[in-house]
């Protein structure tokens, strides 16, 4: 078996998949790469599938109405990458942010039919449905006690809890973006230590 399929299983494993189920599931995936800069899914464009991220680190962003890039989440090795489409798989939805791939990156293709058939005819489906929702949740709760609780320093200096070694993977004006600030203004307080 390819050694990508061995790391999604792995990923599902824990939710009581059972072999047979595994096995069928993997015939209707596909393992892709893509290159630094690529974007697999754009905002805005019908969505019909996820990505398990075996390798690499991908940015889900959005374009401000003045043009700026806000970058909303990473995402690495042993997450999924999606566009956020309502997870309403009995349609294509719209993605509501593109994703970018931050290095060169090796996914497994999920189509929105293999969605599908977890939920509809495993025992464990809905299970994991629950749980990526309840992840993205979480998160976003996350963000938002960070934003109001943390300095913009501490935001920073604890990326590296949520994302491992993001510092050495990510450009610093990517970062920014995540942060909510400019390069030049996180490079100032990462210099002077306070924010001003």
């Amino acid at each position: 078996m390819n050694e990508y399929f061995v790391q999604f299983n792995q990923f599902l494993l824990p939710y009581g998949f059972n072999n047979s189920e595994l096995v069928q599931l993997n015939q209707m995936c596909e393992i892709v790469t893509f290159n630094k800069g690529d974007t697999p899914i754009k905002a805005g464009v019908k969505q019909s599938h996820l990505y398990f991220i075996c390798k690499g680190i991908i940015r889900n962003y959005v374009f401000a109405e003045d043009g700026e890039i806000k970058t909303y989440s990473f995402r690495m090795e042993n997450m999924v990458a999606s566009g956020y489409s309502n997870y309403n798989y009995a349609e294509n939805l719209k993605a509501k942010v593109s994703v970018e791939c931050l290095e060169p990156c090796i996914m497994v293709k999920v189509p929105n039919s293999a969605i599908s058939f977890m939920i509809e005819n495993t025992t464990v489906g809905d299970k994991v449905g629950r749980y990526l929702a309840e992840a993205h949740v979480l998160e976003l709760v996350d963000l938002i006690l960070d934003i109001d609780t943390k300095t913009l320093l501490e935001r920073y200096n604890s990326l590296d809890i949520k994302f491992p070694n993001i510092h050495q993977r990510v450009a610093q004006h990517i970062i920014a973006s995540y942060l909510g600030t400019t390069a030049v203004h996180l490079s100032r307080i990462k210099n002077a230590k306070t924010i001003r």
